[in-house]
């Protein structure tokens, strides 16, 4: 994937590609390549296909790249709706595992851990939520809690379980507190890299000058407010210990203030 800021830039790093990649007797495949401009201006996101030389790129308004869906928007909506129905796949691949009596609530519940939150919060570390996202990430892990632990009877009578009765069973570890902490622990990684590395730039210097208005929140600046919520001052000196860093990694996993 290339990412620059303009579209001179954009071509020239794909020529360069494209010349040392020759020299390996490999050539890039205009049909699976894709084209995508991001901007919050809607006139420069509708950009029309992209030539370099004999090749011409198709403009796309998202696309798929390692399990995440990019769009020109730059907002996670429809990959949230698209990694919940691939939750909602992994769950009922596996549908004889919860329905079976002979397995304990304890091991689904392990189940749905290993198999099917995985599925749902592959990539997180880089997402960046809205209150609407992560209300949805939470309705559906606590939908296929409540198919796991059943209803509770109450004065004779079957009701669903409440949210704060889920909460009590997973002890706090929801799935939005998973994703918090794996931001965080991504986070710790990012601060001990080179200087020099690509994620360290991007995560510390892609920022544009920000328009009028309520801004977008930005990832680092939705992690930082993390841990302060956390009560973690000067992240970036702990950050390079590692030992110091796991240990706040591990109390985001269930913090009440997350």
């Amino acid at each position: 994937m290339i990412v620059a800021r303009t579209q001179k830039k954009l071509t020239g790093v794909y020529l360069d590609l494209e010349d040392e990649t020759s020299k390996l007797g490999m050539e890039i495949n205009e049909k699976k390549t894709k084209y995508l401009v991001t901007s919050i201006y809607k006139h420069r996101r509708n950009a029309g296909d992209l030539r370099i030389g004999n090749k011409i790129f198709e403009a796309v308004q998202s696309f798929q790249y390692l399990g995440n869906i990019t769009s020109n928007t730059n907002n996670n909506n429809k990959c949230i709706k698209e990694i919940i129905m691939m939750g909602s796949k992994a769950y009922y691949a596996n549908i004889q595992l919860f329905n079976s009596s002979l397995i304990s609530r304890n091991s689904k519940l392990q189940i749905y851990r290993t198999l099917v939150r995985p599925v749902v919060t592959y990539g997180s570390e880089s997402w960046t939520l809205t209150m609407e996202e992560e209300r949805a990430l939470a309705v559906f892990e606590r939908k296929i809690l409540r198919k796991i632990y059943g209803p509770v009877k109450e004065n004779e009578l079957w009701r669903i379980r409440r949210n704060d009765e889920l909460e009590a069973i997973i002890k706090g570890e929801n799935i939005v507190r998973f994703i918090r902490c794996q931001r965080i622990r991504w986070l710790g990684h990012i601060e001990r890299m080179q200087d020099t590395a690509v994620p360290k730039k991007m995560y510390g210097k892609l920022y544009a000058k920000r328009r009028r208005g309520r801004p977008k929140m930005r990832w680092l600046d939705d992690v930082s407010m993390d841990l302060i919520k956390m009560g973690v001052n000067e992240w970036t000196d702990r950050a390079r210990n590692r030992e110091s860093w796991r240990h706040i990694t591990e109390d985001a996993k269930a913090h009440p203030g997350l």
